[in-house]
């Protein structure tokens, strides 16, 4: 193999004897017949569930189905219509009851072989994180073929395409745009008080609706505007026409000779792409043939050691591309490895091209369209819309419903004449009016499909590298619009990202939640997710569906509040949006309250918590601009904001205005030829200002900050009186300064205690004494536990907020009054007590605190609530949709150990217990015990770590 200088450095996860790719009842059934011959296995899914021509299809009540299979019947019990929940759950627990492990989201973009030439392992891809995995053995069950595809076996021959697709949908009445017949026998489901029943219908699609590549699930949704569809089936069944084979196509899988499934030396083959006719391919998409294929390809396995080196199947890139990927998230690690980069097909070239398909995405597609560009819109998922759609929460809270989102609004309107409630909307049709809308515009949308890294030109993301379910290729683009929610391209790029977790543990709640067809809304917040955590997506799909076995089935999406987000050109913060700062680049106006789901770690809500009340926030374009990076534009959750400020303009119609503007600002740039930072703000405004999105006034605002000096002396001399008035002491600080030490003097005692509190939690000093005194003269307070759902007003007392305050001065003489509250935390061991004094304490670094933090930690109930093993999470599940007392409990042991770690950590308690976090199966709580492992102790706490 001649070596070539363009490599990736990718984890490479632990070696294994057989990896399975695919997520039908084949892949599973491979990977269990495979461990029970005593080989290693693991199984890539590139869904967030198994079963998948089951459950993923609506199949319930197959015809003439053979139970013999144990893995059929737990998935079809005899006697019943099982919901495809109960379905999926039952292959993770035919998995995890064997010790299989398994990951969702993710797929193969290129095949590694040894000396030999033969298939010893994979680099996969999890959103745009890439990974490699050794093997003996790869068994591709996949749809497609994709790893043979990859692996670079040619089509011996093309399988003709049937007539018409079937595809199954539930509905509330028959479907009179296209040929349907009822199928099984209806469902009835609670609805409310009452109940609703719901029939299954086979439709009968012409293949001549447009079905080539991956915008076939585009171009279909694009019909189905009926509003009376409750679900769709989450994957159409699409037939593979290469087949990886020369023999004679067969009806009957069992005639299938075993050297078509041997494709390659270390690759077998139990996918649609055997030599089967059309009929052969619908005969083998039933569970129970599934079944039998999977543990018959699996038998073929022999155990085998790859050689020392590997190289890529498919090719190397030898041409001087600068191709990019991001660093896997990975508990279990074999090290790294170093594999040259694959040689990738051209699949396209578009002006714009949108990476994510959800909230903002979605719009983003349709604003670039209608701007004229040459649109692309990649959805991971099996539909536009995101957390609005596929995430169930069918409804706005807060919002400035104006411009893109007004003219949506009123298309659900117009369509769903049957809306019950008309605060809500019907996930599906709202999908649908999506794909429409793009259509229309002339733009594409391909579905199950996602970026796995960029190509750079040099600052500028000038192409995708892409995966789709038929193979991995590049699309070059005038301009990206990083539509993901968790700045994906721009962390592939290598521009500054933060990380939730990271610094921080604070992370606004994340929910999976239970789907009901006779539902449009389910709204939860149960959990921590990191979203680009391919092991804890997976645990967390897995305990969904263990949380819920009564309903209907798990959103497939899940539901994030806080993600990654880039370090902008500037970063929104709260005192910008409490002070109404105003900014000369305003590309949308959002406007909600601070629905935290958490707790707040900005030092002005340590003064006056949030409340209820609805605020407006200006958006500027900087904050979507990646730092030093062109040819992106970031939207939703991945732009630049401190976290507390995401509350505010994280709201669904604001995410969709801010969407189509991005999306329009993009095809501007692709039509000039120009940089994103060179663009005419102004006269993007003014279009914004037409279309509704941005209100008049806007075209002329300036930058507000630095406020007049005389703005400041009157804020200082009113106090902390209202939210304004606070933000601009803290956002001006040094200006108000010399007049807030002036207030320490004051005769009035609560003045002089506050402005002793600001001083503090800003470092200084001045006021210690003041905040010593007030720390002497109480006892603890009643405190604050987590709650996510709901959450407003305070989430510290006061108290907390002195004794945060005294910690971030860092002046040791304070110690022994914090060690003294530390020591009453045993019985007043509230979540944010724990919180605060253990920052303090990593502020101070006294080992007298770090004696009594051990203390603390050793008293009963206090450790022990990592989440370490998906099986044992599973077990002990309850189905409460805004679970909080497991994360609340976790939390307090989490700050407790990191503030005993930095203080000196008296017989290594603190480092064990952080340890033992770092595999947590929560990403958050794993990324942040790994951050406090690698800082040195005696470095300096930043600010934001609170």
């Amino acid at each position: 193999m001649r070596p070539s200088p363009h490599a990736w450095d990718v984890e490479s996860l632990a070696p294994t004897d057989v990896v399975v790719v695919g997520s039908g009842t084949a892949a599973v059934a491979a990977a269990l017949e495979c461990r029970a011959k005593g080989l290693t296995v693991r199984v890539l899914s590139d869904l967030t569930h198994l079963s998948s021509e089951a459950a993923g299809k609506l199949d319930l009540s197959p015809v003439e189905l053979d139970r013999s299979d144990p893995l059929v019947s737990e998935i079809y019990p005899a006697g019943t219509t099982p919901f495809p929940g109960a379905m999926k759950r039952a292959a993770e627990q035919a998995l995890l009851r064997a010790g299989v492990p398994y990951l969702y989201s993710v797929r193969p973009v290129a095949v590694l072989a040894d000396e030999s030439g033969a298939v010893s392992g994979l680099l996969v891809a999890a959103r745009t994180a890439v990974f490699a995995v050794r093997c003996g053995t790869v068994i591709d069950a996949s749809a497609f073929g994709v790893v043979a595809a990859l692996a670079g076996a040619k089509a011996q021959q093309t399988r003709a395409q049937p007539s018409s697709r079937c595809w199954t949908v539930l509905s509330a009445g028959e479907p009179d745009w296209i040929a349907g017949k009822r199928r099984g026998q209806p469902i009835t489901l609670p609805k409310d008080k009452e109940t609703r029943t719901l029939d299954f219908w086979h439709l009968e699609v012409p293949q001549s609706v447009e079905s080539s590549g991956p915008a076939f699930g585009h171009l279909l949704r694009a019909s189905l505007v009926d509003p009376r569809l409750r679900l769709a089936a989450g994957t159409f069944p699409q037939y593979a026409t290469n087949v990886f084979s020369a023999d004679a196509l067969t009806p009957d899988l069992d005639a299938v000779a075993d050297g078509a499934i041997a494709v390659k030396p270390g690759l077998l083959l139990a996918s649609p792409a055997l030599p089967l006719t059309p009929d052969g391919v619908l005969r083998a998409d039933r569970a129970d043939a599934q079944a039998a294929l999977g543990r018959r390809v699996a038998r073929l396995v022999k155990r085998r050691t790859p050689g020392a080196s590997l190289h890529c199947l498919q090719g190397n890139d030898d041409q001087a591309h600068d191709d990019r990927v991001d660093a896997v998230f990975a508990r279990q690690s074999a090290g790294r490895v170093r594999v040259e980069i694959p040689s990738l097909p051209s699949l396209g070239n578009y002006d714009v091209v949108v990476a994510g398909g959800g909230t903002g995405g979605a719009p983003a597609g349709i604003g670039a369209a209608r701007s004229g560009a040459r649109t692309l819109v990649l959805e991971s998922q099996s539909g536009l819309g995101g957390v609005g759609t596929l995430g169930l929460i069918a409804s706005y809270w807060f919002g400035n419903r104006v411009g893109f989102t007004e003219e949506l609004d009123k298309l659900v309107d117009v369509t769903d004449n049957l809306r019950e409630n008309k605060s809500r909307w019907n996930p599906e049709l709202k999908m649908s009016l999506y794909h429409r809308l793009l259509r229309d515009a002339g733009g594409e949308a391909w579905v199950q499909s996602f970026p796995f890294g960029v190509r750079m030109k040099g600052d500028r993301v000038a192409a995708l590298l892409v995966s789709t379910p038929q193979g991995a290729g590049v699309i070059d683009a005038g301009c990206v619009v990083d539509g993901t929610g968790n700045a994906d391209v721009s962390a592939a790029a290598g521009s500054p990202c933060r990380w939730i977790g990271a610094d921080s543990v604070a992370v606004q709640g994340t929910g999976l939640s239970p789907l009901n067809p006779a539902h449009d809304y389910r709204n939860s917040d149960h959990t921590f997710i990191d979203d680009a955590d391919p092991e804890g997506v997976t645990h967390a799909h897995t305990n969904a569906r263990a949380k819920f076995p009564g309903d209907f089935d798990t959103s497939p999406l899940v539901d994030s509040r806080e993600r990654r987000q880039i370090v902008g050109d500037v970063e929104l913060s709260p005192l910008d949006i409490l002070a109404a700062r105003t900014f000369p680049d305003t590309l949308v106006t959002a406007a909600s309250n601070f629905d935290t789901h958490g707790f707040t770690v900005h030092p002005v809500f340590f003064v006056l918590p949030p409340d209820k009340k609805a605020l407006q926030a200006h958006v500027p374009f900087r904050a979507m601009l990646p730092r030093g990076l062109d040819g992106v534009i970031v939207t939703g959750l991945g732009a630049s904001a401190h976290r507390d400020a995401l509350p505010v303009i994280r709201m669904q119609a604001d995410v969709q205005n801010q969407g189509f503007a991005a999306g329009m600002v993009a095809a501007e740039s692709a039509r000039l030829g120009a940089p994103l930072r060179s663009l005419d703000v102004r006269s993007l405004q003014g279009r914004l200002i037409d279309l509704g999105i941005l209100a008049a006034d806007v075209a002329s605002h300036e930058d507000s900050f630095p406020l007049p000096a005389d703005v400041v002396r009157a804020a200082v001399d009113a106090g902390a009186v209202d939210f304004k008035n606070a933000a601009i002491l803290f956002a001006h600080f040094d200006e108000a300064r010399p007049k807030l030490i002036e207030k320490l003097k004051s005769d009035d005692r609560t003045r002089a205690e506050e402005a002793a509190l600001i001083l503090g939690l800003m470092g200084d000093g001045a006021g210690l004494p003041v905040l010593l005194d007030q720390l002497s003269r109480q006892e603890w307070d009643a405190g604050w536990d987590y709650r996510g759902m709901g959450q407003f007003g305070m989430s510290s007392s006061r108290l907390d907020a002195v004794i945060l305050a005294i910690g971030r001065i860092g002046d040791g003489r304070a110690a022994p009054a914090v060690e003294k509250k530390i020591r009453e935390l045993a019985s007043a061991r509230t979540f944010s007590h724990c919180r605060c004094a253990a920052i303090a304490a990593a502020c101070l670094k006294d080992r007298s605190l770090s004696a009594a933090l051990r203390d603390v930690l050793q008293t009963p109930g206090i450790t022990g609530h990592a989440h370490l093993q998906t099986a044992r999470v599973v077990e002990q599940a309850n189905d409460d949709i805004v679970e909080t007392q497991s994360r609340n409990d976790s939390l307090r042991e989490i700050y407790l150990a990191r503030g005993l770690y930095l203080c000196g950590d008296i017989d290594g308690l603190g480092e064990s217990i952080l340890r033992t976090y770092a595999q947590d199966l929560r990403g958050q709580f794993a990324r942040h015990a790994r951050a406090v492992l690698a800082e040195p102790r005696d470095a300096a706490q930043p600010q934001n770590w609170a």
